[in-house]
């Protein structure tokens, strides 16, 4: 329970608005919203105009839909506070792991901020976070019936995560290929044991049909094969690590690479210091995902919960603990048995929760657990910038018919922004990645770094508005235009209205892209019909 409080309380404070500054929370809470609203899954593109009307699904609408839930009923209050409840309840399970394997209570709390430093870069409000959750959860689960303390049978439950899994983020794949690995490994080890045929045979047929049963899992969705291929073409893509950080190499040099570097050490030294003793498969999943951790650094905070459950795991078999006694340290203490060991919430961790979730409901404002405690920082995000375009619109009056979109050209981290706080407004891009295609990225991308084009572009798609940030390349280009006049300026963002009133041509419609099974969608300017196309260098 201890822990569960602490990291609780720890991460409302931390988080109030650090776990709020991904658009990914904005714009999947307005998509789940539009399907609560409409009563259907999105099929095509709602808040664009470059790509209105294209084909587009909401791959992550199962979480979406609960997101927009929680936000109906508490906000953005709501959605912090389930988000750190969920992590909290997972770190408190692996404290209690901690404890039990031998490492003493000081030990075990630094290790797990240790994990939180590595992994905390990503804890935002999204679907993505469930990703992290359940692949702890998984390999909890498999070290249990690798080390005997439950049945094969109890893996039955993996593909009923999977299938829900599925219908909430792409991560799921990872979740498949790692239960996969897993199973092969164990395959290898029970042939390899030379036990009977009468005791191997069955074991190996039931992990072959737990594998292929958890990869079909994936198809129960409104969208079929339509969503794993979304997720493949993702994957494949050579743009976005240009383009999102997240999807690019871990930046050893970063604070976050550095604590992952720091862990990934904690995780080696005791796995070199158990494996001559005894070795198992479940310990070695980590080095899997410490690869994929720095090819992409969203990995990174999946390695991290991994290397701490493997740990934990490792421990009671470790020469470690012996070490650190004889030289008379008081690191470790006498372990106990894991059978049996579940996280039971208390009382006072259900009270603290229902608290909180009441305030919240009922506006009641309170530090760290009441309402408007959760906040969308106006040093982050475009909020002073935003409320200006807000007024802008609204003074336009006949200008900007109700029933006519109004066009804002922004740069991709406002996108989401836009989308949550000014509905009528359609956006230039956001980060839902797979719609726009790499054609368009690159493109995207290019008009950054050659601030000239963006005219070229203007002329193309009819801006009426343009949202950039604070001191850019755009920024200074616009900066003194002929035909925009700067409205809005601070430390984050910079609004510009197109001089002489919105203009509108007729909507143009792009093609192609991820969706469509199409490498790259058509260039952001063009021609006549001809395509003009960035390098993206």
């Amino acid at each position: 329970m201890g822990f569960f409080i602490v990291v609780w309380a720890l991460l409302l404070i931390a988080g109030r608005e650090r776990m709020l500054r991904d658009p990914g929370t904005l714009w999947h809470t307005v998509v789940g919203q539009h399907m609560i609203d409409q009563g259907e899954f999105p099929r095509a593109d709602a808040f664009s105009f470059t790509c209105s009307g294209r084909p587009w699904i909401a791959q992550q609408w199962l979480g979406e839909l609960a997101m927009a839930a929680i936000n109906r009923l508490a906000g953005l209050d709501g959605l912090l506070l389930v988000a750190v409840t969920l992590l909290a309840l997972t770190f408190a399970s692996l404290g209690e792991r901690l404890v039990a394997a031998g490492l003493n209570w000081a030990a075990t709390g630094l290790l797990l901020v240790l994990t939180i430093a590595a992994a905390g870069y990503h804890f935002h409000p999204r679907p993505h976070l469930i990703t992290i959750i359940l692949a702890a959860w998984m390999l909890l689960r498999l070290c249990d019936v690798e080390a005997g303390r439950r049945r094969l049978r109890s893996l039955w439950t993996l593909p009923v995560a999977f299938a829900l899994w599925a219908n909430v983020h792409g991560g799921v794949l990872g979740g498949i290929l790692t239960a996969w690995v897993v199973f092969v490994g164990w395959a290898v080890v029970l042939i390899a044991s030379g036990q009977r045929e009468c005791r191997v045979g069955p074991a190996v047929a039931g992990m072959l049909m737990l594998g292929a049963t958890s990869g079909a899992a994936v198809l129960l969705n409104p969208y079929g094969v339509e969503l794993p291929r979304v997720w493949l073409a993702l994957m494949d893509s050579p743009v976005l690590p240009k383009i999102i950080s997240e999807h690019g190499p871990l930046e050893f040099r970063s604070v976050e690479g550095v604590m992952v570097l720091a862990l990934a050490a904690i995780y080696l030294t005791v796995l070199l210091a158990t494996w001559r003793r005894v070795l198992r498969v479940t310990w070695l999943v980590p080095l899997l995902w410490l690869a994929l951790a720095v090819s992409r650094i969203r990995h990174a905070p999946i390695f991290a919960l991994l290397a701490a459950v493997a740990i934990a795991d490792m421990l009671p078999h470790s020469a470690l603990p012996e070490f650190f006694r004889r030289h008379g340290s008081g690191l470790f203490v006498a372990p106990r048995p894991l059978a049996g060991l579940r996280l039971r919430p208390s009382a006072l961790m259900a009270a603290l929760v229902v608290l909180a979730v009441m305030l919240q409901a009922g506006g009641v404002k309170c530090p760290v657990i009441g309402a408007s405690w959760a906040t969308l920082s106006p040093g982050y995000w475009p909020v002073a910038a935003t409320q200006t375009l807000a007024d802008s619109m609204g003074r336009a009056g006949a200008a900007i018919p109700q029933a006519r979109e109004v066009r804002v050209f922004n740069e991709m981290l406002f996108g989401g922004y836009l989308i949550y706080r000014l509905p009528r407004a359609k956006v230039f891009i956001d980060d839902r990645c797979e719609l726009y295609g790499d054609g368009f990225l690159l493109d995207y991308l290019d008009l950054l770094r050659r601030p000239d084009r963006f005219d070229r572009a203007a002329e193309q798609w009819r801006f009426d508005f343009a949202l950039v940030h604070a001191g850019g390349r755009l920024a200074g280009h616009l900066h003194g235009h002929r035909d925009w006049e700067a409205l809005q300026e601070d430390s984050v963002a910079s609004l510009f209205r197109r001089k002489g009133g919105v203009v509108r041509t007729a909507s143009c419609k792009m093609r192609g892209g991820v969706n469509s099974r199409q490498t790259a969608a058509p260039g952001l300017i063009r021609d006549g019909s001809a395509a003009d196309s960035g390098s993206g260098e």
